[in-house]
């Protein structure tokens, strides 16, 4: 009997890949989250490298195998989404040829939208693409389906010159880009405008401070840096600060709350009422909320996105100064919009 398995986590990468060099190949900037998680997984896999270095045929038997070798683990490290930016219509049109041409070789369906920018003018264009493939499809089986996630952006404005994160930085893990350096090669750099002090920096300077961030998020850790002003901020910022959230790997450190370990302490959550000793809800991750420093309160992980979520979209406003405000469970305002100044990269 022969048997032939699919590594759904392998073959998403791929895909990822493969597109990833159609954007570098027609002249486009990747950013974001798929960024980050390449430094990461290039970080951890050089370690899995290291150690597997005598054992080649175990190496790539078990590459993908969490469980060996659990210190390097996150070199499995899949991008959610994809993040790309097009300086120009027509290398915009090039990279979609490109791609329209790949899916249809692999039976693939693509879906583009048009999308509205809530927190750009009016210079840029945003699609939002996806993609789906159905893989190891047999008479007798229907196979898996990947589903793939792109937000594109394109310049509509031949006098801008910008790159992401288009001085709109929001954490500093966030803040680094690929872009070409010839046919199917790229690099991973420092963006030109991240909004922050970085863009006017020595490169002596700069290099000191890009060291740091990458040692922290090497660590898990990052920073809030967002220090856009406007009367829906809050929201804006409450948005990402979620999604972060979600990323098991990486604690924001600069927030009035923050992610703890489990400890056994005799005391309550702060939200559902239940004791942290609890069996099922024991060794859950939880958030200390410091918003007010002399009574600061916990509460399991789990509680507090989900009501941060709550707080976020109802976008409660603040009547005197018309402004988007989001509170902790106290009632106390967590102010994301004045977190940049705790951040290494403006004290």
């Amino acid at each position: 009997m022969i048997r032939n398995t699919v590594n759904l986590n392998k073959e998403k990468r791929y895909a990822y890949n493969i597109i990833k060099k159609m954007v570098i190949n027609n002249d486009g900037i990747i950013y974001g989250g798929m960024v980050r998680d390449e430094i990461i997984a290039s970080h951890y896999k050089q370690k899995f490298d290291e150690y597997y270095r005598d054992k080649p045929d175990i190496k790539y038997s078990k590459f993908w195998d969490n469980d060996y070798h659990p210190e390097s683990n996150k070199r499995t490290l899949i991008p959610n989404d994809m993040d790309i930016y097009f300086n120009n219509n027509e290398s915009s049109q090039s990279f979609l040829w490109s791609l329209n041409l790949h899916n249809t070789r692999y039976n693939g369906t693509m879906y583009i939208s048009d999308c509205i920018l809530y927190s750009f003018d009016q210079n840029f264009i945003h699609k939002k693409i996806n993609i789906y493939y159905r893989i190891g499809k047999t008479f007798c089986n229907n196979g898996y389906r990947i589903k793939i996630d792109i937000d594109m952006l394109i310049n509509n404005n031949i006098n801008l010159n910008i790159e992401p994160p288009f001085n709109n930085a929001d954490f500093s893990c966030n803040i680094f880009i690929m872009s070409k350096i010839a046919m199917n090669k790229y690099e991973i750099r420092l963006s030109r405008n991240t909004g922050t002090k970085l863009d006017k920096m020595s490169i002596v300077d700069k290099t000191k401070f890009t060291t740091d961030i990458l040692t922290n998020l090497i660590d898990g850790k990052t920073e809030f840096i967002r220090n856009i002003q406007s009367d829906d901020s809050e929201y804006m910022n409450g948005m990402r600060i979620l999604k972060m959230l979600n990323n098991p790997f990486i604690k924001i450190t600069n927030l009035l709350f923050k992610e703890i370990d489990y400890e056994k302490i005799d005391n309550i959550c702060d939200i559902c009422q239940c004791s942290f000793m609890e069996d099922d809800k024991k060794n859950q991750p939880l958030i200390k909320i410091m918003t007010n420093k002399h009574a600061p309160n916990l509460m399991h992980k789990s509680c507090f996105v989900q009501y941060l979520s709550n707080e976020v979209y109802k976008k409660n406003t603040n009547p005197t100064t018309n402004e988007i405000e989001c509170r902790c469970t106290r009632r106390n305002l967590f102010n994301f919009k004045k977190s940049y100044k705790y951040s290494s990269l403006y004290l």
